[in-house]
């Protein structure tokens, strides 16, 4: 399978156990378009909104490792092995976390979303084996309330949730 194409079955992955996770709290959401960006527009009990994913790696080198690994079309890139050793993974886990959060509301496609619909929805994949993400909610809340603080508001909630389990967890 191609990377775009994995990319695709992920994102689905992610909005119906979204969706499902929504029916859960007594929310009907429906995905009604994939425009890419964002990766979906949806209704939850009739209002419109819409959907990013992204994902929070322990490493970028794990990032290119597992998405290099199982994609067809990229030649595998293994985490080198004088990179393997992690020293005081929280804290540097705490800083790659707020850099992914930051970089979508940073991003010009994103800002443009977030004028022509109003705020949206974020979702923030967890790939790291030394916390999840019920503990990143309450460890990293604040710090990403303060980095996010004087920006525009383009996320009116997000959530963070296990990439294996894709239970999720609101952050904000």
């Amino acid at each position: 399978m191609k990377r775009s194409e994995i990319k695709d079955v992920h994102e689905n992955s992610v909005l119906e156990s979204f969706v499902s996770h929504s029916a859960g709290l007594g929310k009907i959401t429906e995905i009604i378009d994939k425009p890419e960006p964002p990766d979906a527009l949806v209704t939850i009990n009739g209002n419109k909104t819409w959907v990013e994913i992204t994902d929070a790696f322990l490493s970028c080198d794990l990032a290119k490792s597992i998405t290099t690994y199982v994609a067809d079309d990229q030649t595998h890139k293994p985490v080198p092995r004088e990179k393997r050793k992690c020293i005081d993974p929280d804290k540097n886990f705490s800083d790659i976390f707020e850099s992914v959060i930051l970089k979508k509301f940073n991003k010009r496609s994103i800002g443009k979303v977030y004028r022509q619909y109003g705020g949206g929805i974020l979702l923030v994949g967890i790939i790291n084996p030394f916390s999840d993400a019920r503990e990143l909610v309450n460890t990293e809340k604040k710090k990403i309330l303060d980095a996010i603080k004087l920006k525009e508001p383009r996320f009116d909630e997000i959530y963070l949730y296990g990439v294996h389990d894709h239970v999720f967890y609101q952050l904000l």
